[in-house]
């Protein structure tokens, strides 16, 4: 999964880098149900409370957008493919509305009654102005992609969208890369947000890449090809079990 022989020296780089990952299949996913520590936690961590303005930053096709649309949610999402959004969209079963954004040199894709929306672009160039404020923020092995030079822009962004009492869930792995997705300590989690947040450790799970769905999914928002590695040994798909630990921060009032 590393990304190291292929990260480029400039940020502009980098977004093409990524870019290229989705032309060659690299995180071109399809998901079926929500993150395992997401469905655990979500309702416990918010209250049972509905009606709440969510964001999910670099979150490719994942199903928790839809998974969160459906408990009564408004959704944000943000990523710099746009075959992405057109998957998610279809997969919802939703006809979008696109309109271009110049502010992160991209797209806007929403449902009708905007409480679906997805930007296509650069997520460091996202802002309050964009959406306002947020009340929770779903961070599942987001920042973990995200290179360390460009960290502290990604978590200057996310800082200036938490709204007051905003909850961050995140998820990253356990497991030490040589690249991408990367690990963090609790006492860098505390550098990053400690200023403003509690923090609280919730609980670790083995994400298997082998139960996500490979390509697009056909009208009825079906997988169309069979899952990834389902035709591999046991060896091979052990290689494809990540341990993912996940961490709630409260913003403090």
């Amino acid at each position: 999964m590393s990304q190291e022989d292929r990260v480029s020296d400039t940020p502009d780089g980098r977004i093409n880098d990524w870019l290229k990952g989705w032309d060659q299949g690299h995180w071109d996913f399809t998901y079926t149900e929500p993150g395992q520590n997401l469905e655990k936690y979500f309702e416990k961590v918010t209250d049972g409370r509905k009606g709440l303005k969510i964001l999910l930053p670099l979150c490719a096709t994942t199903y928790d957008l839809i998974w969160f649309c459906e408990q009564g949610h408004t959704v944000v999402g943000a990523d710099l493919a746009e075959s992405a959004a057109q998957r998610i969209f279809k997969q919802y079963k939703q006809k979008p509305i696109i309109e271009e954004v110049p502010s992160i040199n991209g797209k806007l894709y929403k449902n009708e009654t905007g409480t679906f929306k997805f930007y296509v672009g650069n997520f460091l160039l996202f802002n309050e102005d964009l959406e306002g404020k947020f009340d929770f923020i779903w961070d599942s092995k987001a920042m973990c992609a995200v290179d360390p030079r460009d960290r502290p822009t990604y978590l200057k962004v996310i800082r200036s969208v938490m709204g007051p009492k905003c909850i961050i869930m995140l998820e990253f792995p356990k497991k030490i890369f040589p690249g991408a997705p990367y690990c963090f300590s609790e006492e860098q989690l505390k550098e990053f947000y400690g200023d403003i947040c509690d923090l609280e450790y919730q609980d670790q799970y083995d994400f298997n890449i082998c139960k996500a769905y490979h390509g697009d999914v056909d009208d009825d928002g079906q997988p169309l090809k069979q899952e990834e590695g389902k035709d591999e040994s046991k060896e091979e798909e052990e290689d494809k079990v990540i341990c993912l630990q996940s961490y709630c921060l409260r913003k403090r009032e």
